[in-house]
């Protein structure tokens, strides 16, 4: 019996030495390994900092060359979130096999989602994922939307070729970009800290995959140019980006986009007009929110239309922002500065965006909206 129990306790000292003996080599195991991630790491950074305008001829030449076979039957389309038929095809038009779409913060990019792309194609793979009940089974998602990266992020350059061989539909919305970060204070602190504390903690870059909720600078550019390194200061620069990237976001819009739209001029008639020459439905500017559940009567009334209508209140703490409320002076300047860059994109954008209205039947009945302005009868997104 004794013998037994030698025997037993040499054995376990042997094991107990073996695993202490492996004690340095698991050490320099993890450090390989971290050394290891920390390549990755500055990989990732650096192809999320590449020329993502060198990406317009290749995304261009993918739709160009696509092969028009679409396996999307709108027949049997739902709305993922409430089982509604999708919107029925109008006479005579198809509409694209599929949508692209960057959400911006801050900038209606649910509202598109849930309002327009759900209801033209069912199903949205939202940038955090989250099916609804009704998401087809076989995962085959109809449309794409990605936030919080850059156009230089080798998933959302995966997403963007596949969705170019389909030749679908590449949409974005731009707010005013200084309305834009107010309303990011809101919805991020509800007023519990100074605007000036806020902006101190504004953060884009360095971090890999990069440009996130609380980039309160030049944050269109970034997204669009691909550019989410940290900031460099100094001639050439503005507020940390390179001037250059101004052209080159702009570039990307104009040759990769077919809408950039205004998140203020959403409401206006024209847009869902000429959306729905373009996507294929037939607009209906609904006065009522949209159904959240089953609605029986939904092949009789309005509700199958795509809606710019916000899916719901503005979310966050902004409903403790006072009516009436404006920021300091300084800080609005501040802002200003910081987003000079993003103030010019958005003229841009605009000003295209406000040409095609003027084709519209809605410009001529109702008139254009006003660069700046929200058209009437829309809250905050």
């Amino acid at each position: 019996m004794a013998m037994r129990r030698s025997s037993s306790l040499l054995a376990l000292s042997a094991v107990t030495a073996a695993f202490n003996g492996t004690l340095p080599q698991r050490r320099q195991l993890r450090k390989t390994a971290g050394e290891h991630m920390d390549g990755v790491k500055a990989w990732v950074r650096q192809k999320a900092n590449n020329d993502a305008p060198g990406l317009v001829a290749e995304l261009q030449a993918l739709r160009a060359n696509a092969d028009g076979e679409c396996t999307f039957d709108v027949k049997k389309c739902k709305h993922q979130n409430n089982g509604l038929p999708c919107a029925p095809l109008r006479d005579g038009c198809a509409r694209p096999c599929g949508a692209f779409s960057v959400k911006l913060y801050g900038a209606a990019g649910a509202t598109i989602r849930e309002g327009v792309l759900m209801h033209l194609w069912g199903s949205s793979e939202a940038p955090a994922g989250g099916a609804g009940r009704f998401a087809p089974k076989d995962s085959k998602w109809r449309t794409s939307q990605h936030e919080g990266s850059t156009l230089a992020d080798p998933r959302w350059l995966s997403s963007a070729r596949h969705y170019a061989k389909r030749n679908a539909w590449f949409v974005t919305v731009l707010r005013d970009p200084v309305q834009r970060v107010w309303s990011r204070y809101w919805y991020d602190k509800g007023g519990s800290i100074s605007e000036e504390k806020w902006l101190d903690g504004n953060k884009c870059g360095g971090g890999g995959r990069g440009v996130g909720n609380r980039c309160l600078s030049n944050y269109y550019v970034r997204t669009f140019r691909g550019h989410s390194s940290a900031d460099t200061f100094g001639p050439g620069y503005s507020n940390g980006v390179p001037e250059g990237d101004l052209a080159k976001a702009r570039d990307v819009l104009a040759g990769v986009f077919d809408d950039v739209l205004i998140s203020e001029w959403l409401s206006h008639p024209g847009t869902l007009e000429r959306l729905g020459e373009k996507l294929c439905f037939t607009p209906t500017m609904r006065k009522f929110p949209r159904a959240k559940r089953q609605n029986k009567k939904a092949t009789k009334d309005e509700i199958l239309s795509p809606s710019f209508l916000a899916k719901r209140a503005p979310g966050g703490k902004s409903d403790k922002k006072p009516e009436g409320w404006a920021p300091s002076a300084g800080s609005h300047e501040r802002v200003n500065y910081m987003n000079g860059l993003d103030v010019d994109l958005y003229a841009w954008a605009a000003a295209r965006e406000l040409e095609r209205l003027k084709a519209t039947a809605a410009a001529a009945s109702e008139g254009l909206p006003v660069p700046g302005e929200t058209w009437a009868g829309v809250e905050d997104f």
